[in-house]
């Protein structure tokens, strides 16, 4: 097989037909370009431009952004319960996602998927905006890591997999993430409530950890005889997750830890 035809075998003949034509899907060059242009610019165009400029607020787009993030998180889980989430589909293992149905819910499910997608290209701004402000601390190789992959994740999710069991990862992390931005939205408010939930922060950082650990359960009935899902794909996303969950924990002690020392 020539590298055309493997080409086309990888990115169509085996690709999710429902979802294989939507935006940013049909191809991976579009993301690939996504991903290399965030790189360049939080590693090295806008370090140099702000090498010799003032840090930005941008507390107005923060305070915006924060908003954003829980109304468009709590519409997918809400977009996923009526799509049957935990009715008509659940968390256990669905062979939909190779049977690709194109019953209406199932579609629905891919479509929501899809708009999971792109939140996760939307949140690599977030890392636009510590450049921007000068947190450079806060550009760590778990904050690139963790942003990068999790679209590269998705996106192979919508092309080949879109639905089913696949959509549990979608809606934790939207339940997270709602939590997780409205923390960030009260800090926001002023230092009188900023010093109160700076008493929370470890516990954000928790649940973020316990979320790896249920998608890890989760992931792990993959392996199962009786799911009927490319084994080759559980592997690649349970390794994924152990690298992600080692991150977080290794950012937990480090951070929460030693304050626990120092106090």
């Amino acid at each position: 097989m020539g590298l055309a035809e493997t080409y086309h075998y990888y990115n169509v003949e085996i690709a999710d037909s429902r979802t294989n034509d939507w935006w940013l899907i049909s191809t991976p060059l579009p993301l690939m370009i996504i991903i290399a242009s965030y790189l360049y610019f939080v590693l090295s165009c806008g370090p140099r431009y702000m090498r010799d400029t003032k840090p930005y607020s941008l507390r107005t787009f923060l305070t915006c952004y924060n908003v954003f993030q829980i109304f468009y998180n709590t519409w997918i889980v809400y977009k996923l319960i009526i799509a049957g989430w935990l009715t008509y589909f659940g968390a256990v293992c669905n062979p939909m996602v190779i049977d690709y149905w194109l019953d209406p819910m199932a579609v629905q499910e891919a479509e929501i998927t899809w708009w999971a997608m792109i939140l996760k290209i939307i949140d690599l701004s977030e890392t636009a905006v510590f450049v921007l402000r000068k947190k450079d601390r806060q550009i760590s190789f778990l904050h690139l890591y963790h942003h990068v992959t999790t679209v590269l994740i998705i996106w192979v999710t919508v092309k080949y997999f879109a639905g089913g069991i696949c959509t549990f990862p979608v809606m934790l992390n939207s339940i997270v993430h709602v939590i997780m931005y409205t923390y960030y939205m009260l800090t926001a408010r002023g230092p009188r409530i900023r010093r109160i939930m700076s008493l929370i922060k470890p516990y954000i950082t928790g649940i973020q950890i316990v979320q790896f650990f249920v998608l890890l359960v989760h992931a792990s009935q993959g392996f199962s005889s009786s799911c009927d899902v490319p084994k080759a794909a559980v592997t690649v996303h349970i390794t994924n997750l152990l690298i992600n969950l080692y991150l977080f924990i290794h950012f937990y002690r480090k951070n929460y830890n030693s304050q626990k020392k120092t106090a």
